[in-house]
């Protein structure tokens, strides 16, 4: 027989909190009785009154998880149902509910992620004449095409040594020593991304910035130390990470406040959009992707894929039942 509905509900939460009866860790049993005192301060706000043992029924634990679902993210969701079924689990054992209301209460599942947000050509070209406004518009126009031509990671292009690059006037690639996971790979460099680097270090080789004498003076900038940066300061020194990331941040902040680039754009966003425009591309080059992007598993390239939320409307409002539909 279940206990008399007598006892208040936060003292049952606290009770389970102190001696729960399950192999929890004490961070997820704390991290858990937040989330019942969330059901409890949901369950008062949309009743008006305290939640007793006889409200914890199946329906109110589902309306409670839809609740939920239109504010958190499915992990979040998870681990506030996943609390509510352990706790129940307890009250049963105790002997304050003759049934587990939570029995069929089922966790939420993870939707397939939309592409990521690329960049338009209007975008990317506004970012670029933005570039040509700062202290160092030949380095920072370069930095971004080598983003945007490459896909490469901005840790992966702040590490980029003179050795690092094989220029030629015709073709060039860089090879990446600081991928992720510390992999190695080698990404080629086009004709766009090897005109900025021109532009940028012919100055410190003295001669034209041409693809034709740069190619010919980069061995020679070679020489020496095999671990100089490629990319400097103003004050000649090694170009950090932060720096880099700080540099395009204001040029996004810059060029987001006319209203030319969206604001949310990270200089991760540069290589979301190299990758969804080699996959317009080449639409079923995923493992070709992958290798350049230095994923381990296609299965991470197979985000670019997915439609994104953009598409995804276009094609909703193109349906055939859509009376207000442009034709």
């Amino acid at each position: 027989m279940p206990r008399p509905d007598s006892e208040p509900i936060e003292s049952l939460i606290d009770r389970w909190w102190s001696n729960p009866g399950a192999d929890l860790t004490a961070a997820t049993r704390t991290r858990y009785r937040g989330a019942l005192c969330r059901l409890c301060r949901w369950f008062a706000a949309a009743e008006r009154r305290s939640l007793l043992l006889a409200d914890l029924h199946p329906i109110s634990l589902a309306g409670y998880r839809e609740a939920l679902k239109q504010t958190e993210a499915v992990s979040t969701v998870n681990t506030h149902l996943s609390a509510i079924r352990t706790w129940c689990i307890w009250l049963v054992d105790q002997g304050y509910l003759a049934t587990n209301p939570a029995q069929r209460l089922k966790l939420v599942k993870r939707t397939t992620p939309s592409a990521p947000k690329a960049l338009s050509p209007a975008h990317v070209n506004a970012l670029l004449r933005q570039a040509q406004f700062t202290r160092n518009p030949m380095r920072n126009t370069a930095i971004l095409q080598v983003l945007i031509q490459t896909g490469m990671r901005i840790s992966e292009c702040a590490a980029l040594c003179w050795h690092d690059i094989h220029y030629g006037e015709r073709s060039g690639h860089a090879l990446i020593r600081a991928g992720k996971g510390n992999t190695v790979r080698t990404v080629p460099l086009n004709e766009s991304a090897r005109c900025a680097l021109a532009s940028y270090v012919a100055p410190l080789l003295g001669v034209e910035p041409s693809l034709h004498t740069v190619a010919r003076a980069w061995p020679l900038r070679q020489e020496g130390d095999p671990r100089r940066p490629l990319w400097t300061s103003e004050r000649q020194r090694a170009l950090s990470l932060r720096e880099m990331s700080h540099m395009i941040h204001q040029l996004v902040r810059d060029t987001s406040a006319r209203k030319l680039l969206p604001a949310s754009t990270t200089p991760h966003s540069l290589r979301h959009t190299f990758a969804t425009r080699y996959l317009a591309r080449h639409p079923h080059d995923l493992v070709g992707l992958a290798r350049l992007l230095g994923h381990r598993s296609i299965t991470t390239t197979q985000i670019y894929l997915q439609p994104t939320a953009e598409q995804l409307a276009a094609r909703v409002d193109q349906i055939d039942l859509n009376a207000y539909g442009n034709e």
